[in-house]
């Protein structure tokens, strides 16, 4: 075909279409006036304009008339001209020139249009104020000509000819019988698929059939049964006089749409698709809307669903009429049915939801479009990282924004949320996402409710309902999509999350790291905490932890594999998801771990949902009660004060609480950040203290706790994390596994030996006894070095703070007040108080308190660990020492000149209660385990378990060692405490009793050089000296006294010639004699070992038989002790031989004693033989007799 050609088939074509236009506007009215005249059927290539009339026409009377509307129909015959049928050329039909409604349409109509009947019926239907105010007989004329319209077979024979190709594609409209009304309602039904010349055509012949729906193809067949069931309308001939009203009908089927059967749904559906290019096809909508159209969107062209689209946005506008807002309502509701209905939304997604296979074909006939399940699809998609366009993705978007905005086009909320909403939610008259947000407060238990007066429950079915909405808008991926949350956040959005990227999932997290910030406002916490508290229920709802766990909760925790499949994960797995991946997350053994890009999220949900309980649903479930019983008092608990308020109520809390609260403590211990109130405040002292990054991983959290528990005493430390880190430790001691890396290092040893022990003080008791038993009897450790290693750090922080030992506090209450009122209960202080005054406190208290020293002198003492720090440093390796070697290791190096004081001082101390007590010195008790039970035994059999000795068993180790007759390692620990009380009297409990007062009257100056430069106004002279007398002054002075035979006090001087007669046998117990005689020792005795008296009776020899030799300060002080051995030994009664011995060995004079006693045996020698000889020969005389 030559180019000719073409063109003379493209002027035939735009012929044959002004033909039909021609005939459409202007000669519809032919035969078409009322039903039951004869209609004209034409060839196409017959037809000819000429002036306004149709060429001759070949006559067919429809058959099956009504016999009573006969006589009518025939006075209107084609349109009331009273021409007959068939008498030659029929003149045009005009309506403007029906009888029946000429005088309506010159009172509402513009004379220009009186020759085009479809410019006439636009302006009699167009507003409903006209429609009603039309004559009866016109409206039902002009309904009857609209029905004539589409069922004339001229009409059905044109759309043949210009619908010809679109018809021979749809075989169920080219099958129709012509002339009954049928084909062009089927192929408006049609008119998606349909383009060209034909769309337009029947576009026009839209307006007329959805007027009505008995003009709408097959509507009436499927839909008569729901139309009288539910009052929308009748189809008797009766109710033709209503006709204006049956618009209507429509409107009043979708307000029942849900209840609708599938048939009749369908249909609704349907039409409802078929409006959606345009707005006036909708005409009860039109009609509603028309002057909000002029107004709110006048700029917007109709089609496309774009005036639709404007109407929504605008929907909640002060100045739209309420009948707008409704009608836009119904119109929303269907949208919710079918997402076709929505023309912006499925021409801007329709290629993604075939692409991604959102219709379900499988579930439903022909596909299912409900918008709920085409959104969480495209959701799907997007959140497994699919691709979307970015045309779907802003209609997606707003279609959110009106899902959050306004509940009731979501069909599922209005009907089953409908109590809660007119009980609880002003009757739905809030709009603008605010009745939304007000079932999401009525959701939450009655305890978290802010806006509701009275409290009340939220049913099962509005719950799932609300659920379903909040995943299908999905607000926490967009704060955007949630208009008052946006509007209530946007100050703290633009000053704290300034740096996120607007519509980012970050915005969300961003707010909940400021939900206790000084930036955060009320209300924007009050709606965060409404998304969050669903958004904490479901795994899927947090997009970030989705993203980065997904994987990991499919492969660990049976998570579906799609983010949208309500078949895959029930109701109750959602809360689930996050503490299974928790628990891979912790455990140690071997195995699948969560990923490390995971970890991160998971850390990031814990630490922010830990900052109230309504974010913890396996918390708020199980404590309910116990939060209204114990937690009740505040109205807006902040970052984690109920969860605070229930670790402080651990005890009292029902078993269920109880365990899941115990299981969150120890999460948090584990992982320190999830203690909000505890890192907001410590967070700068973390950075200053511990050295720790911001990012902290794995074991690096125990060690920030152990940090700040360390440093919390210093001067430096804020006050408020001071609390923080005192809170922390109090909870920990409720129970063993609160302590993480306790349970962790002991938790083998625990099952094993203390399995029936729950509170960490009972666990640290229990491991306590077993390591002290196998210390002092020097067996083998049962319990492992890594568990010692972290109970000596548990005991020492235990000692801390009284408050930290719950039964020490208990038992010393009373004693507290009455004898330590106002001093500090951590740094150790109180402990210390309770401590001074040992000897007065009650039995109880004396009891508790003796059982904790005996514990501290084998696993750690806080404030020698405190005080002496630099020390232990210094002199003893910590890490590979044994705790109860480190204070044996401070002993012997705390008189070096470099040693610090304030340690020393301590370190006295601690000697002086060891020597009041040998069960507190470990050290002793493994050197002298066999000495004490052989010459102490009458002692041990009178004791009191938990009652001090007051030195008894020192002191008769000290007898013993006066005489030799200690073990070696006994002898030389016996050897360094009878040094060491030389120093300082006090450490001889046994003298600084009996001489208590001789001390006081005879010692004063001693005393009061003791006591210079110290405040003494909270202690007697005797405690100021106990720590003081570091020269050994005052026991000098009692010496001398006694020298003197100043003291009278029998138990005194006996208790000093005791100390009198140690110094005689080794001379390094006497610290004064040994410093003057230092030099001299050098020269005449440094050959020779100390110990066992070598020196001492080197030394006396040397002033035997040299005594010029010895120095002079030497000399004198060796005649001072002479007197004193001897007037020493006068007061002591022989016991027996050995006592004898001894005396003569440590006499001076003993060569001459020794001298005196062998000429006193040989003259009894002597005599006895001679006396004997003569006895003898006596006998033998008187025998020979």
């Amino acid at each position: 075909m030559d180019s000719n050609e073409r063109r003379v088939m493209r002027v035939v074509m735009m012929l044959r279409l002004t033909v039909f236009i021609a005939f459409v506007f202007q000669v519809n009215g032919q035969g078409v006036g009322v039903r039951n005249v004869p209609t004209v059927s034409y060839k196409q290539q017959d037809m000819k304009l000429q002036d306004g009339k149709l060429g001759q026409p070949a006559v067919h009377h429809q058959q099956g008339l009504d016999p009573a509307k006969e006589n009518m129909q025939q006075k209107h015959g084609a349109g009331g001209t009273g021409r007959q049928p068939g008498a030659g050329k029929p003149a045009a039909f005009r309506l403007s020139e029906s009888r029946e409604c000429a005088d309506d349409i010159v009172k509402h109509c513009n004379p220009k249009i009186y020759k085009n009947n479809f410019a006439i019926l636009d302006c009699l239907q167009n507003d409903i104020k006209i429609m009603e105010d039309l004559s009866e007989v016109c409206q039902h004329f002009i309904w009857k000509y609209k029905l004539n319209l589409t069922r004339d077979d001229r009409f059905d024979y044109a759309a043949g000819e210009v619908c010809k190709q679109e018809l021979s594609q749809n075989e169920e409209c080219s099958q129709l019988e012509k002339g009954k009304g049928l084909i062009i309602p089927c192929l408006v039904d049609n008119i998606v698929n349909i383009t060209g010349n034909c769309r337009t055509y029947l576009e026009k012949m839209a307006r007329i059939v959805f007027s009505d729906y008995r003009l709408i193809f097959h509507f009436v067949d499927q839909c008569n049964a729901d139309i009288q069931q539910f009052g929308c309308g009748r189809v008797a001939p009766l109710d033709e006089n209503d006709v204006h009203s049956q618009g209507k009908t429509l409107e009043c089927l979708a307000d029942k749409i849900g209840d609708l059967h599938d048939g009749c749904r369908k249909q609704l559906l349907r039409v409802a698709e078929l409006q959606a290019d345009d707005y006036h096809l909708d005409r009860q909508l039109y009609y509603a809307c028309r002057e909000d159209r002029e107004h709110l969107c006048a700029d917007v062209p109709a089609g496309g669903g774009k005036i639709y689209e404007c109407l929504f946005k605008h929907k909640f506008d002060n100045t739209m009429s309420a009948k707008c807002k409704e009608m836009l309502t119904v119109r929303q509701q269907l949208i919710a049915q079918d997402v076709k209905v929505e023309k912006t939304f499925y021409s801007a997604c329709r290629r993604d939801m075939k692409e991604h296979h959102c219709f379900k074909k499988d579930t439903e006939e022909g596909g299912d479009f409900r918008r709920a399940n085409i959104l969480l699809c495209l959701e799907n998609a997007i959140k497994t990282e699919k691709q979307i366009s970015p045309e779907c993705q802003a209609e997606m978007a707003e279609l959110r924004q009106e899902l959050m905005e306004d509940y009731s086009i979501s069909p599922e909320i209005l009907t089953d949320c409908k109590t809660e909403i007119m009980e609880s939610c002003d009757k739905g008259l809030e709009r603008g996402g605010k009745t939304i947000h007000c079932l999401m407060d009525l959701a939450r238990p009655a305890r978290d409710q802010r806006s509701h007066k009275q409290q009340k429950t939220m049913s099962a079915k509005c719950r799932r309902a609300l659920e379903a909405l909040i995943q299908e808008a999905d607000p926490a991926s967009d704060y955007r999509m949630d208009r008052v949350l946006q509007k209530a956040c946007e100050p703290v959005v633009q000053v704290g999350c300034k740096h996120v990227q607007p519509g980012d999932a970050r915005v969300i997290s961003c707010l909940m790291d400021h939900l206790d910030s000084e930036i955060m406002n009320d209300e924007c916490e009050e709606r965060l905490m409404e998304i969050q508290y669903f958004v904490a229920r479901d795994f899927r709802l947090d997009p970030a932890l989705y993203k980065k766990c997904h994987k990991d909760a499919q492969k660990l925790c049976s998570a579906p594999e799609d983010w949208a499949n309500p078949q895959s994960m029930t109701p109750d797995m959602g809360p689930l998801v996050l503490p299974c991946l928790y628990r891979h997350m912790k455990q140690q053994d071997e195995g699948p771990k969560v990923s490390k890009q995971c970890k991160n999220e998971i850390k990031r949900v814990m630490k922010q949902r830990a900052q109230r309980v309504q974010l913890k649903p396996e918390i708020e479930q199980a404590c309910l009660r116990d939060l209204g019983m114990h937690c009740s008092e505040s109205d807006d608990p902040g970052a984690n004060q109920e969860i605070s308020c229930l670790q402080e109520h651990y005890d009292q809390l029902d078993p269920e609480c109880q365990d899941v609260i115990g299981n969150f403590t120890e999460d948090e211990d584990e992982m320190p950040e999830l203690d909000i109130i505890l890192m907001k405040a410590c967070t700068p002292m973390i950075n200053k203290f511990c050295d720790a990054d911001e990012e902290v991983d794995g074991d690096d959290t125990d060690d920030i706790m152990e940090c700040l528990i360390e440093n919390k005493n210093r001067k430096d430390m804020n006050e408020k994390c001071r609390a923080g880190i005192e809170h922390h430790q109090l909870i920990s001691m409720k129970n063993f596994r609160f302590d993480h890396k306790f349970k962790e290092a002991c938790k083998r040893s625990v099952s094993k030996f203390c399995k029936n022990r729950k509170t960490k003080n009972e666990v640290i008791s229990c491991l306590s006894e077993h390591v002290r038993n196998d210390t002092l009897l020097d067996e083998k450790q049962r319990i492992d070095r890594v568990c010692r290693k972290q109970l000596r750090v548990e005991v020492l922080e235990r000692g801390e703070d009284i408050h930290l030992d719950r039964k020490l506090e208990d038992a010393c209450h009373d004693d507290i007040k009455q004898k330590c009122q106002g001093v500090d209960s951590g740094n150790a202080k109180m402990i210390e108080c309770l401590k001074s005054h040992q000897k007065s406190l009650s039995p109880k208290c004396h009891k508790v308190l003796f059982k904790r020293e005996k514990e501290e002198a084998v696993l750690g003492d806080y404030k020698v660990h405190s005080v002496c720090k630099r020390m232990i440093k210094m002199f003893c390796n910590e890490d590979d020492m044994e705790e109860d070697e480190i204070l044996p290791c401070l002993k012997k190096n705390k008189d070096r000149p470099e040693f610090d004081e304030k340690c020393h001082q301590l370190i006295v101390k601690r000697e002086i209660a060891e020597n009041k007590d040998y069960r507190l010195n470990p050290e002793l008790q493994k050197k002298c385990r066999l000495d004490i039970p052989k010459f102490c035994s009458d002692i041990l059999k009178a004791q009191k378990n938990d009652n001090e000795l007051q030195g008894k068993i020192v002191t008769c180790l000290r007898k013993k060692f006066a005489v030799k007759r200690l073990s070696r390692e006994c002898n030389l620990v016996i050897r360094d405490i009878i040094k060491d009380s030389a120093h300082n009297y006090m450490e001889d409990a046994v003298l600084a009793s009996a001489c208590e007062g001789e001390i006081i009257k005879y010692c004063g100056d001693e005393h009061e050089m003791a006591m210079k430069g110290r405040n003494s106004e909270s202690r007697n002279k005797v405690e100021m000296v106990q720590v003081q007398d570091g020269s050994g002054k005052v026991v000098e002075c009692l010496k001398q006294k006694f020298l003197n035979r100043i003291i009278t006090n029998t138990v005194c001087k006996q208790e000093i010639e005791r100390v009198i007669q140690e110094s005689q046998i080794d001379i390094n117990v006497d610290p004064l004699l040994h410093m003057t005689c230092q030099r001299d020792l050098q020269k005449f005795c440094g050959d020779l070992e100390p110990g066992e008296g070598h020196r001492m009776a080197c030394l006396l020899a040397e002033l035997e038989d040299h005594p010029k030799q010895i120095s002079e300060k030497c000399l004198k002080e060796l005649e001072k002790r002479k007197l004193l051995w001897e007037l020493a030994a006068q007061g002591k009664p022989i016991e027996g031989f050995h006592d004898v011995y001894q005396q003569i060995v440590a006499s001076p004079s003993k060569n001459y004693l020794l001298f005196v006693i062998c000429s006193i045996i040989g003259v009894f020698f002597l005599v006895g033989i001679t006396c004997g000889r003569v006895s003898k020969r006596v006998a033998k005389q008187n025998k020979m007799k």
